[in-house]
């Protein structure tokens, strides 16, 4: 352990042994994020990839020089598809340590295969596409997009926890199961995917409430089929019944009948009547306390359905807030990382122009969720900005000596941006509003000069155009022209 004051290396002491300076809390620091990075280094090996992301997030955080743990954080990003973000971290690394970093082999390994890093930046767009079907209720569409997604791009978890969503969304929850246990197998603790299991087991445990044989059963009895009616086989003989009797005479037939008819109308009477007004009055008292029943079901339902369904309306809430994380600004924001993206791969090629000139094309000012995309921004424009400054100046030189005043004010803003100390941009951009007749403009960038930088060689020449009212008579303003390029050449550096 060094001191991060001198750099000498500290013994065991609560002070450093050269400079004096107290290290005991930078040694508690030093510490913790050391037991932060092997404790994602367990997680890691034991493919709990969010929460070893989670873990070595707050091993940097407390000491952004831990360069083994930034390299384990850019590899379990990789693992999990989060490609931008590995790269930001192994950027970062060897912007910290050039010599001897692993993040340079990473980076040198994936550059060496072939298309690989543009496959990638594909997969970064298709998976956006896919956002965008999604939100605007394109599902179809959107499950297409993240096949395709993940046929480049197996690890991206994001793609799987999403394409199960939709799954579950339109009811193909056997999908969404087998979806959700792949991204699982790559990342076994992930809390979401670990909740969308849970609520697709719930859904079909809802699904395996239905009785199938009760339902089989009463599709049969629709079908007018007998499910419980004997067959018979070829081996079966039916025998008859003998129920012949001798005939008897009519007058005996005849007072049968009316016998038969007497006792009929007193069994009637004095049996089926009584049984049968008991048997109605029971189906009454019975239709009544079954209905009462039905109505205190119904009513402790309706109670539980609306519990239910202020609980999905929560849970889809939640749902919504997990779909936003994955929503962006569209086109502008997968341009953004693109442009980013192709700055890095310039920046690593040493190709410093065309990274300096991809630089410019990313909307810095534009929101961004990504820290990571943020840092990498700021370390390259650091990095670039004498590079952007140059090329900003030469192209307003350009053309101011083209008459194009208007590009000439625009490249000369974007040199001051760069550089705002860069007096001579400051000067041609006045003079270019002067020959554009903006006098407004052009007084007040050379009161700028006079003001912030009375002692250059332009201040003197800043006078002489204030004196005049910003008025430019063509002979004044060539001398200025003339006398600029004189005296620093023609050239910003």
């Amino acid at each position: 352990m060094i001191c991060y004051n001198c750099g000498n290396v500290l013994t065991n002491s609560d002070y450093c042994s050269h400079c004096g300076m107290d290290v005991s809390v930078y040694k508690r620091i030093v510490r913790l994020s050391n037991t932060y990075y092997n404790v994602g280094l367990t997680k890691a090996r034991n493919r709990d990839l969010a929460g070893a992301a989670d873990t070595l997030r707050r091993c940097v955080k407390l000491n952004k020089r831990n360069i083994d743990a930034r390299n384990l954080l850019g590899l379990v990003y990789f693992e999990m598809g989060e490609t931008v973000q590995a790269f930001s971290e192994w950027v970062m690394s060897t912007n910290i340590q050039p010599d001897n970093n692993p993040a340079d082999r990473y980076l040198v390994a994936i550059q060496q295969e072939k298309g690989k890093v543009d496959e990638l930046n594909h997969t970064i767009k298709k998976f956006n596409v896919a956002l965008n079907y999604a939100k605007s209720g394109t599902d179809d569409m959107a499950i297409i997009q993240l096949k395709k997604v993940l046929n480049q791009n197996p690890n991206l978890i994001k793609a799987y926890q999403l394409l199960a969503l939709l799954y579950t969304k339109n009811g193909q929850y056997e999908r969404a199961k087998r979806t959700i246990k792949k991204s699982l197998k790559i990342d076994k603790c992930n809390p979401l995917s670990i909740r969308y299991l849970r609520e697709i087991n719930e859904y079909m445990e809802d699904e395996k409430k239905n009785d199938p044989d009760r339902r089989m059963e009463r599709r049969r009895s629709l079908r007018g089929v007998m499910v419980d009616r004997p067959y018979l086989s070829g081996n079966d003989v039916i025998v008859p019944q003998n129920n012949f009797k001798e005939a008897i005479s009519s007058a005996q037939s005849i007072l049968h009948i009316i016998i038969g008819v007497l006792l009929g109308a007193a069994l009637v009477y004095f049996i089926v009547t009584p049984a049968r007004i008991a048997g109605i009055s029971d189906k009454v008292n019975d239709t009544k306390v079954e209905y009462n029943q039905k109505i205190a079901i119904k009513n402790s339902t309706i109670s539980e359905l609306q519990d239910q369904v202020d609980t999905i309306k929560k849970e889809r809430d939640k749902l919504k807030t997990s779909l936003a994380q994955y929503t962006g600004t569209g086109n502008t924001l997968s341009t953004n990382y693109s442009n980013l993206l192709e700055a890095v791969q310039y920046y690593l090629a040493k190709d410093y122009d065309n990274s300096a000139k991809s630089l410019e094309k990313v909307d810095g000012k534009m929101k961004m969720e990504s820290a990571s995309f943020t840092s990498v921004y700021k370390s390259l424009s650091d990095q670039l900005s004498s590079r952007v400054e140059n090329s900003a100046f030469d192209a307003g030189m350009s053309a101011y000596e083209s008459a194009d005043y208007e590009t000439a004010i625009t490249q000369f803003t974007k040199c001051i941006e760069a550089n705002k100390n860069n007096v001579k941009a400051i000067y041609y951009l006045a003079y270019a509003y002067n020959r554009q007749g903006d006098t407004t403009n052009s007084n007040k960038y050379f009161k700028k000069i006079v003001d912030d930088f009375g002692d250059s060689e332009y201040a003197d020449r800043a006078r002489n155009m204030l004196s005049d009212n910003g008025g430019d008579d063509g002979n004044n303003g060539d001398n200025g022209d003339n006398g600029g390029d004189s005296g620093d050449g023609g050239s910003s550096e």
